[in-house]
């Protein structure tokens, strides 16, 4: 960014069943709902900011379970060994779910050390 500052975002994951179509007459726009959708928005809602060097992305139990099967017990083929998948210490509040058991995908050194990009 032009001021110096660092660009965060907030990254959730959610896997399943979702139902796109076109809405507007005017200005038609598509767009994608269902619950899924609604998963990952409070996925990313609940999860830490990632930056240019770190990476954290909130995953609900859907993806965990399709993650796992690519890549084994914590670790992700094709993602390298620096990426991990661990189930967070606490269950959350998720809005319209109750107490949900989430795990984070991150990053498991900094970039800016390592002189990975």
């Amino acid at each position: 960014r032009p001021d110096g500052l660092e660009t965060t975002l907030k990254i959730g994951v959610s896997s399943g069943p979702f139902t796109s179509g076109i809405i507007g007459l005017q200005s038609p726009r598509s767009s994608i709902f269902g619950d899924t959708v609604n998963t990952a928005s409070r996925m990313a809602s609940l999860s830490n900011p990632c930056t240019a060097h770190t990476l954290f992305v909130h995953i609900c139990p859907a993806a965990h379970a399709l993650l796992m099967k690519t890549g084994g017990s914590g670790s992700l083929a094709g993602f390298g060994p620096e990426m991990r998948v661990e189930r967070r210490e606490r269950t959350v509040e998720v809005k319209g779910k109750s107490q949900m058991q989430t795990f984070c995908l991150w990053r498991t050194h900094d970039t800016r050390t390592s002189g990975v990009q």
